[in-house]
């Protein structure tokens, strides 16, 4: 595959990104650049790229969230690419570490995701493609950096589209700051033909800590009766937000709860609690690679959809020189 003045295109996939980048690379006809991302004796990064690459079109398919080693796998990566002359070097993060730091909101605080970004950028890539950043705003702080933002409406509506069909529903917002989000969902939905209207419903509630709701502080802003709820969100984590969330709507007369987030962290025992909650089904993206026996814990309430096309039309644009509009509803 070729077509632009940076040679042909090779992907390679960080330990992490492994997985996601082996569904990427036959939808154009690829296959996986070959690499070694192992460790030392010492237990530090180890990165070696074992073809050639010089003058190629470089991608690098990371998630670099959790451990510190899927940032590191990712910019020394970067710098062995550009160290062996690649035309160019693309990062294609599909889940962005320390992306909820991203303001200082208390003091002796860092700003986490402007840190991140720095330690990206001093591997000099060329460009970035980042799906669903917690907060849209972080991508200014690249500064050497070309850079898109995917979502993962593209992915959720068109599943969900097939899902609500002849339902009625309402999208819904966890909270106030996620408002945009489920207002472009609704409108996506609308397009497609599933709704008859875009209004949304929000979940206000007090948070004393990440993850944790005061009880009986949800107020739902919007009717719910007789309606199934689905609540849209970039990422979910131990699940206790959406699970307060799915009884204070079914409390309020939803008759199906459901939950679309491009990003499952499912960190302590998240499955287990959405399997024994009021939640009727949850779908993620594989921007985390998910492990199987994790899933089944959730008793079949867990689903798994794709960003592989998606990014697989993203690489092909950047690589021919394409716009990536046609990709960001």
């Amino acid at each position: 595959m070729s077509g632009n003045s940076y040679g042909p295109i090779r992907i390679f996939g960080t330990n992490s990104g492994k997985a996601l980048a082996e569904k990427i690379c036959p939808l154009l006809s690829l296959t996986l650049g070959q690499a070694h991302i192992g460790r030392f004796n010492d237990g530090e990064v180890e990165v070696k790229i074992n073809e050639n690459v010089r003058g190629f079109d470089v991608f690098i398919v990371a998630d670099i969230h959790g451990q510190a080693d899927n940032l590191m796998e990712a910019i020394l990566l970067a710098d062995a690419a550009r160290l062996s002359s690649a035309g160019r070097v693309t990062y294609v993060i599909s889940k962005f570490g320390y992306d909820r730091s991203d303001r200082k909101d208390a003091p002796r605080k860092p700003i986490g995701v402007k840190i991140a970004i720095k330690m990206l950028e001093i591997a000099h890539p060329d460009r970035v493609i980042v799906l669903d950043i917690h907060a849209e705003q972080s991508m200014a702080l690249f500064d050497e950096t070309v850079h898109d933002h995917l979502f993962g409406s593209p992915i959720a509506t068109e599943y969900l589209a097939g899902l609500l069909r002849g339902e009625q529903f309402v999208v819904a917002s966890p909270d106030r700051g996620g408002v945009p989000r489920a207002e472009k969902y609704a409108t996506l939905l609308k397009k497609l033909g599933v709704a008859e209207h875009d209004d949304i419903v929000v979940f206000s509630k007090r948070r004393p800590a990440a993850g944790e709701v005061q009880n009986g502080s949800v107020k739902i802003l919007g009717d719910v009766a007789n309606k199934a709820v689905v609540f849209v969100d970039d990422m979910i984590d131990t699940g206790g937000t959406m699970i307060e969330d799915a009884k204070a709507a079914r409390a309020a007369g939803a008759k199906a709860i459901y939950v679309f987030a491009t990003h499952g962290i499912f960190s302590k025992n998240a499955m287990e609690r959405i399997k024994e909650s009021l939640i009727t089904r949850v779908f993620v993206t594989d921007s985390i690679e998910q492990d199987p026996k994790k899933l089944r814990a959730a008793g079949g309430k867990v689903a798994v959809l794709s960003a592989a096309a998606l990014l697989a039309d993203a690489i092909r644009r950047t690589h021919e020189g394409e716009s990536l509009s046609k990709l960001i509803p």
